[in-house]
């Protein structure tokens, strides 16, 4: 593989860091290391109300902390508002796009009816009558004072394949996917649009992500296509479960990787513990030196599965390092 590869971890800012989020990035850090790429930290702040600068800081000292250092960024969605606009523009323009002027409640009737009718809801295209010159319409829809979003226009049968580096091959049906709400009706894009406009401007080769990612990534396809940009490789690496094998949240106890070093684990025991999760190199690592571990991971071997974790992986790697740093001291 040429050394052009490009990785990103793009957390947001929401929240803390969470273990499985950290897995994510040293994946993704590994992988650039192993090929002589390039790591890049993204920072996806499009939810407003919910992103913090506090959230930012915190990310940013975990990955430090984790000595997962990154080669370009961090670079912020929202300061990309303008080239999502302009990409945007860019599909109404050529017809693949088009205003949506429904408002939440019919939407939510539609919803309804269609539970009613045990169908999966989805967006019926009511207003797929609106393509034509953006200008006009969207002069028109102003003089009438109706806001609008902008939606994505998506093949109605079908199919969208994934070719995934760790599920596989993955075929969604095109007709359950509708038309995607690319702008809010404040202009502010939504993230799959954003996800896809800022992968190719960054010229990332390959997307590294949890795999709850994966129902997104058939419409993320569609854009990739109906822009004319090429396809990075995906690889959806199994998610990290508590020991009720439901998705590792709070009730399972710590999930801050700075939860992690306030109760006194070193960042070696904690990074070695999360780069044995869910694949198949199970020799243990007494030291978990980035030269050694590097050339063994890989997103290709990582296992398809989800993984179940407890809270006392890192207690041996933790006395372990303690050992050692003491007799370095000593």
């Amino acid at each position: 593989m040429s050394s052009n590869v490009r990785v990103r971890f793009a957390p947001s800012p929401t929240g803390y860091l969470h273990v499985g989020g950290a897995r994510t990035a040293l994946f993704n850090y590994l992988f650039a290391r192993h090929h002589g790429g390039k790591f890049i930290l993204r920072i996806e702040d499009t939810d407003r109300e919910r992103s913090t600068p506090e959230a930012i800081e915190a990310i940013i000292e975990s990955l430090k902390w984790l000595g997962l250092d990154w080669d370009e960024g961090p670079y912020f969605q929202t300061r990309r508002y303008p080239l999502h606009k302009e990409k945007a523009q860019k599909l109404l323009a050529e017809g693949k796009a088009y205003p949506c002027t429904c408002t939440s409640e019919e939407l939510e009737a539609k919803r309804q009816a269609a539970q009613k009718a045990k169908r999966k809801p989805v967006y019926d295209g009511t207003c797929r009558k609106n393509r034509g010159d953006p200008v006009v319409i969207s002069a028109r829809l102003t003089a009438e004072r109706k806001p609008y979003t902008i939606r994505f226009l998506s093949p109605q049968s079908g199919t969208t394949v994934v070719e995934d580096a760790v599920k596989g091959r993955v075929v969604f049906e095109n007709s359950e996917l509708d038309d995607l709400i690319i702008a809010r009706s404040d202009g502010s894009p939504t993230y799959n649009f954003s996800v896809v406009v800022d992968d190719v401007d960054m010229a990332i080769t390959h997307i590294i992500r949890g795999d709850d990612h994966l129902a997104n990534t058939p419409r993320q396809i569609l854009l990739y296509q109906g822009l004319g940009y090429p396809i990075p490789q995906f690889a959806h690496v199994p998610l990290i479960l508590g020991t009720d094998k439901a998705r590792l949240s709070k009730r399972h106890g710590a999930t801050s990787v700075m939860a992690y070093k306030d109760m006194g684990y070193f960042p070696e025991a904690l990074v070695n513990y999360l780069v044995r999760l869910g694949w198949s190199h199970v020799r243990f690592l007494p030291v978990p030196e980035r030269s050694r571990s590097e050339p063994r991971q890989s997103s290709a071997r990582s296992r398809g599965i989800r993984v179940v974790v407890g809270g006392r992986g890192l207690e041996p790697l933790t006395s372990c390092m303690s050992s050692m740093r003491s007799n370095q001291l000593s």
